[in-house]
């Protein structure tokens, strides 16, 4: 009789703990502290990712999951929008030349090509492919041959391969070319004419699938490519048009799409002989973009149209392998106990403080939270709202704000500096400029802090800074960009504001990020969107997240920055503006914000915790 180890190459182990590291999945130990045989069992599941900053259906998809192009698309019209897409959230990255939707991608994130497609306006077929270097589109040096929307690309930028679409929208075209980096070559026909397949593509030049399409109706056609001849193999289990794909001619993934009628989440994997049927989706989607440089372990699936029929941001994430992940998320925290917007927050996500704000009436409530729960304690020195705000949970700061009662005698209410211990509130240096909805960045005793409104407005928003040493604040130099409301954080010497409402209108939204080295106002990498009235954020000028916002109307969308530019993160689980978060000076790896307007008054707290992964450990039992 053979041996376990024999047959795995592998021994059973005796531990008196659990393996704690990923290796190979099937080995088996006895684990002699529970007196259980354990094993490490391999795992497949699609997980929540970060989405797209824009929803939009017929986009294409290049590279790999964790570099990743979605290009183009159709919004309410074709669009130009490319975004990059590093394994945790979208980055905007170069537009396209010229607004397209339904094109055949293929490359990488740094070398991709996407090919024909539908041009703005209306879809009209087009013959032209750009190439991609990781920051802008050039027109490659030869068009294709043959005027093609809804068609397939694989391969790579020097050895690249595009089939299938349709020249007027409704004929299905039979023809492929070759690409190597110069020209387009024809090269032999399709077995079946096919078109709506503009993601239905994987593998390389020499070694290609084309899965599913539109042959007259949904097909459930699946055509291989050696590098000279198209041929008919092992087709899927049922037909699919407007699906996405990852892998291998010999290890690949389709997923999504739709069978003429009804839009799919399902999920097929192919081992190079025959079909079945993987994990599905979590939301059913069609016209998605994919991964086809990717693998059968690890796709990316994003946008498409989910049933209604509606434009998706969503992005989906396929891992096959020995450890559980669990993907980042903002998930409920214990709520306020008063609801307000508007309102002052520093801290962490485990030790965090909420002050003032309003609703009816205006407060001057202050409250504490450990990570799960609020608890009221002394009031701030001023009833306000739209104060800014900075510190940690035992030595934190408030400044300014606005009591509209108390107008007439402006600016007297909004100057003030408010100092907190962790037990008690008092008074420190009044601020040097009559604003409100200032933002702050830093310490207690090491702060900067900017912008806001003049009141009466006009004449609108203001572009002052000044810095705070713990008992006065010291004008410092302009910010780039006048601003009031937004979003703040990092330290006084390395400071990063986002956002807010803008000028030359006095509540305009704006995208522009601006950096502070603690002397200078520098630009920064803009916002996924122009966005006013944010629910604040945290972190360090390097790793910094935001929450929340109004674009208008309030939205869900978070990001974070790396110190260049900003990607999207999980969104939060309804929309809010107006709220406050933890400054949270260490990371973006935690984060917590609460209050605001969502769209009313809300007392809701949302905590962050970023993606984990564990080893799959499983028990093993006779039966």
């Amino acid at each position: 009789m053979s041996t376990y180890r024999e047959i795995h190459g592998k021994a059973v182990k005796s531990l008196d703990t659990d393996l704690s590291a990923t290796t190979d999945a099937g080995q088996i130990w006895y684990n002699t502290t529970s007196n259980t045989f354990k094993s490490i069992v391999n795992l497949e599941a699609w997980i929540s990712g970060a989405s797209l900053t824009t929803a939009r259906q017929a986009l294409g998809g290049i590279g790999t999951q964790t570099a990743n192009l979605a290009v183009g698309g159709y919004v309410s019209a074709e669009s130009t929008l490319v975004e990059e897409y590093n394994g945790s959230g979208w980055a905007t990255g170069g537009a396209l030349p010229a607004a397209k939707n339904s094109g055949g991608g293929f490359g990488t994130q740094t070398a991709g090509v996407y090919a024909g497609g539908g041009l703005s306006p209306n879809s009209t077929a087009t013959n032209t492919s750009q190439e991609y270097n990781g920051t802008s589109w050039t027109a490659s040096p030869g068009n294709l041959n043959t005027t093609r929307d809804q068609t397939a690309g694989a391969g790579t930028e020097t050895a690249g391969l595009c089939c299938g679409g349709t020249p007027n929208g409704s004929a299905q075209e039979n023809t492929s070319e070759e690409y190597d980096g110069s020209t387009w070559t024809a090269g032999n026909n399709l077995s079946t004419a096919v078109r709506s397949v503009n993601n239905n593509s994987l593998g390389i030049q020499t070694a290609a699938l084309l899965v599913g399409g539109n042959s007259g109706s949904a097909t459930t056609t699946v055509q291989s490519y050696d590098g000279t001849n198209w041929t008919a193999t092992t087709v899927l289990p049922e037909a699919r048009i407007n699906l996405a794909t990852s892998g291998t001619q010999t290890a690949g993934l389709a997923f999504g799409g739709n069978d003429g009628s009804n839009i799919e989440n399902t999920n097929l994997q192919f081992d190079g002989s025959s079909w079945t049927a993987g994990p599905t989706m979590g939301t059913a989607r069609d016209g998605l973009g994919g991964s086809p440089s990717g693998t059968s372990s690890a796709a990316v699936a994003s946008g498409g149209r989910q049933p209604g029929p509606a434009n998706s941001s969503l992005t989906e994430e396929f891992t096959s392998s020995a450890n559980v992940i669990t993907a980042a998320a903002w998930a409920s925290g214990g709520n306020l106990n008063t609801a307000r917007y508007s309102l002052g927050g520093f801290g962490t996500a485990t030790a965090a403080v909420a002050m003032c704000g309003r609703d009816t009436p205006i407060y001057q409530a202050t409250e504490e939270y450990d990570g799960s729960s609020w608890t009221t304690v002394n009031n701030y020195p001023q009833t306000v709202n739209d104060l800014g705000s900075t510190g940690v949970l035992t030595a934190g700061l408030g400044l300014g704000g606005l009591d509209p009662p108390s107008i007439p005698s402006w600016p007297t209410t909004g100057v003030l500096t408010g100092e907190y211990d962790g037990t008690n509130w008092t008074t420190g240096g009044s601020y040097p400029y009559t604003a409100w909805g200032t933002e702050c960045a830093g310490t207690q005793t090491a702060t900067v802090a900017g912008g806001g409104h003049n009141y009466p407005m006009p004449p609108g928003n203001k572009n002052n800074s000044s810095e705070y040493d713990g008992s006065s604040w010291t004008a410092g130099n302009t910010m780039s960009q006048a601003r009031a409301i937004f979003a703040s954080s990092g330290s006084q010497t390395a400071a990063l504001f986002t956002g807010g409402r803008s000028s030359p209108g006095v509540e305009d939204p704006t995208n522009k990020t601006e950096e502070y080295d603690g002397t200078n106002f520098s630009s920064g990498g803009n916002y996924i969107t122009a966005i006013k009235e944010n629910t604040q954020g945290g972190g360090p000028q390097t790793s910094a997240y935001m929450a929340g916002g109004t674009i208008p109307p309030a939205t869900t969308n978070t990001a974070h920055y790396d110190g260049t530019a900003w990607a999207t993160a999980p969104s939060l689980p309804t929309a809010k503006n107006l709220g406050n978060a933890a400054s949270n000076t260490a990371d973006n790896t935690t984060g917590s914000c609460f209050g605001g307007l969502g769209p009313s008054t809300t007392n809701a707290t949302f905590d962050f915790t970023a993606e984990t992964t564990a080893i799959n450990v499983k028990t093993l039992t006779q039966s």
